[in-house]
């Protein structure tokens, strides 16, 4: 099954049915628009099946939902396209033959952007190319133009609208997968919109259709490209300004059938490809009136013929209608939005997802699905669709090239301690190395204090890693939490500017609403109250800054760390009496954290393992997870990867705590309760405003993971509550 990031997927599931023999005529890669986004599917991933993008035009942020299986969708967080005001969207093969890439484009940044979508878990990063060879591109389709692309690639068709002394051009660009050089141009008798491609007849080769708006209303115009020069094959003139189209094959004919409207008018018109002496042209077909304000017009695939979804008003009614090309289009069931809008609708198999939004919303946020049900469709799978809030995910990959530019240390006898200092700043924190091996996770049933969370015992193998000496202090986490202080060091310390760059790319904490500290220390005392969310993206912005990578520990690795080598309640014996010389905790801590560093440290050199502030690990805590791993005669680097926002485990025990939930194997979970007092809504993903005694300590394994795998450590997906 396909992997996805950081937030939670929607999963989307439908009944399968053997392939239909109508897949003889395929559906087009066919782009959808409203006011505020554009729709479209193409296979991203190369799977053979179709994924589904919603654009955000204002802010050129997609979300995509990929086929993970068979009518199945898995949403992924959103991403950026590095253009904005975006005004054209195409789907096709631009990168490579066996996978769908998009192209998109607005006028006033004078560019395109070409984009791939092949991993669900890394995002790529988009190539802007410059439009040089006319201004104000506001409309782009891939296309084939004939000549030397590579064979099963697409070029690029811009249609611009800034131009002189002819305002509207179109050009042709060749994909050379760089520079994009122009084929040839021509002029535009009207303002392009609204740009497709498909063939008229199923088996033929497909065309630039695109809508271009004058003075006389909108026309409707396909063009041959294959020669490098625009052939007009078919037209229709006379549509209304401001008009738009959707296409099927609703009869059950090889060609092609095209439904006009005007959003907000009444009526639709159909145009039917004909077929005479071999040429394609655009027939007489019928106008419809269907008795109410018609908004969007999408086509549903099915196994015998084609049908239309309509979305009339404002989106509070859509409605399936059976369609044979020549009679009106007849409604076979009526759906209601309930204080929402509609917005789109795409095919999946057997059924459909409906997307709506809030009547006062800019873009869509939840989905319906429709299973098919004999004639008509009931509802299936419900949810929210991810957000349009910023994240940092396109930096990871530009984050691991700047590691993997400074990785020096490539094998454990390399591994010595090391002091760094965060560039930019004079904040040092020290890295004690880990060395590779096997040991005992969990409590023997003997052990005075045991729960039974510590068992069964089992054997886990650990690869090499660095600890860091001391949990994250002050010093270090404000860097992250407050920026624009952090910026400020900068002119008195000099640091990395390429790692800067990327580090103020990730996203930072909100501004805490209460003193954090809680009046306990700030100078060399432990950073705390952070949620496991924010420390995870305070080691992605380190290893930024720094150009090494820091994650948080495992469970397994954080154990494995702190008993040094010992299978002991204690890294120093079993006896809780000597536990003052080792920890601050519930004993002797004054009801508060303490600075770090001040007691004995464990026979690696690692201080405050016990007391001081429990600290977070990486994995979903779960009680019976041992029982799991205890199946196995060797548990090779264990990590029960989060799917829930709670609990998640910390480790270690605190000032807070009595000497026996501060044991090598004492284990607790995070709780909903620890932000119970937080007075926003929705309450905070950075900061646990009830847990004065949770903070953190950062590794850095010697094998650096790969990009895909380091947005696994960064981003749980499971932040929001």
């Amino acid at each position: 099954m396909k992997a996805y990031s950081f937030l939670a997927a929607l999963a989307v599931s439908l009944v399968i049915h053997p392939p239909p023999a109508f897949a003889a005529v395929p559906p087009p890669i066919f782009v959808y628009e409203n006011s505020h986004e554009l729709f479209g599917r193409g296979d991203f991933d190369g799977d053979g099946r179709q994924d589904v993008v919603i654009i955000d035009k204002l802010s050129g942020k997609y979300r995509l939902g990929y086929q993970s299986t068979p009518g199945t969708l898995s949403w992924v967080d959103c991403r950026p396209t590095a253009v904005t005001g975006i005004t054209g969207l195409s789907i096709g093969h631009l990168f490579a033959k066996d996978r769908d890439a998009m192209v998109m484009t607005a006028p006033d940044a004078n560019q395109f952007v070409l984009l791939e979508a092949a991993s669900p878990t890394a995002p790529s990063r988009p190539l802007k190319v410059s439009f040089t060879a006319g201004l104000g591109p506001s409309s782009v389709v891939a296309v084939d133009a004939g000549g030397a692309t590579p064979k099963g690639l697409l070029d690029l068709f811009v249609g611009s609208i800034y131009n002189s002394p002819d305002p509207n051009l179109a050009t042709l660009l060749r994909n050379d997968g760089a520079e994009f050089p122009k084929i040839s141009e021509a002029t535009l008798p009207g303002v392009p919109a609204h740009g497709n491609r498909f063939s008229l007849k199923a088996g033929q080769p497909e065309l630039l259709c695109l809508l271009l708006s004058g003075d006389s209303g909108d026309t409707f115009r396909t063009e041959d490209l294959s020669s490098g020069k625009p052939v007009i094959v078919a037209s229709v003139s006379g549509l209304p300004a401001g008009s738009d189209y959707a296409v099927g094959n609703f009869g059950g004919s090889p060609l092609r059938e095209v439904v006009f409207y005007k959003p907000g008018k009444n009526s639709l018109s159909i145009r039917p490809v004909e077929e005479s002496g071999g040429q394609l042209q655009f027939g007489q077909g019928g106008s419809f009136d269907m008795g109410e304000p018609v908004q969007r017009v999408i086509t549903l695939d099915r196994p015998s013929s084609q049908r239309l979804l309509i979305i009339f008003g404002d989106g509070q009614k859509a409605a399936v209608c059976d369609f044979d090309g020549v009679k009106a289009p007849s409604v076979v069931q009526t759906l209601l939005a309930t204080n929402n809008q509609f917005t789109f609708a795409a095919s999946l198999p057997e059924g459909f997802v409906l997307f709506s939004q809030p009547s006062t919303g800019k873009f869509s946020n939840k989905y319906q699905v429709y299973k098919s049900s004999g004639s008509t469709y009931v509802p299936g799978p419900f949810g929210t669709l991810p957000t349009l809030e910023d994240n940092d995910n396109i930096t990871i990959p530009d984050i691991y090239s700047h590691i993997m530019a400074n990785n020096t240390v490539t094998n454990e006898s390399q591994m010595k301690p090391y002091t760094n200092t965060i560039p930019g700043t004079r904040v040092k924190f020290v890295m004690e190395p880990i060395p590779a091996g096997e040991f005992i996770m969990g409590s023997p049933d003997n052990e005075a204090g045991r729960k039974p969370d510590e068992g069964p015992q089992h054997k886990v193998k650990i690869s090499p890693f660095w600890m860091e000496q001391c949990e994250v202090t002050w010093n270090e986490y404000e860097l992250f939490m407050y920026p624009d202080e952090e910026r400020r060091m900068r002119t008195d310390n000099p640091g990395d500017n390429s790692g800067d760059k990327l580090a103020d790319a990730v996203t930072h904490p909100s501004k805490p609403y209460v003193e954090m500290s809680f009046g306990m220390g700030k100078d060399g005392f432990p950073a705390i109250s952070m949620t496991q969310h924010a420390a995870n993206k305070y080691c992605q912005w380190l290893s930024a800054k720094t150009g090494q990578f820091y994650r948080l520990p495992t469970e397994a690795e954080w154990e494995y760390a702190c008993r040094a080598g010992t299978t002991t309640a204690y890294f120093f014996g079993n006896d809780p009496t000597k536990l003052s010389d080792y920890a601050w905790f519930e004993d002797n801590s004054d009801f508060k954290y303490q600075k770090v560093g001040k007691k004995k440290p464990n026979p690696w050199g690692l201080y405050d393992t016990y007391g001081n502030v429990v600290e977070w690990v990486l994995d979903q805590y779960d009680p019976g997870y041992y029982a799991q791993c205890a199946k196995s005669s060797l548990c090779v680097e264990p990590w029960n990867k989060a799917t829930k926002p709670y609990p998640h485990s910390v480790r270690g025990g605190s000032w807070d705590d009595p000497a026996v939930m501060c044991r090598s194997a004492a284990r607790r979970g995070s709780d909903r309760s620890w932000k119970m007092t937080d007075p926003q809504l929705p309450k905070s993903i950075w900061y646990f405003s009830d847990a004065q005694w949770v903070g953190f300590r950062i590794i850095r394994p010697l094998q650096v993971p790969t990009a895909e795998e380091m947005q696994k450590y960064w981003t749980s997906g499971t932040e929001k509550d």
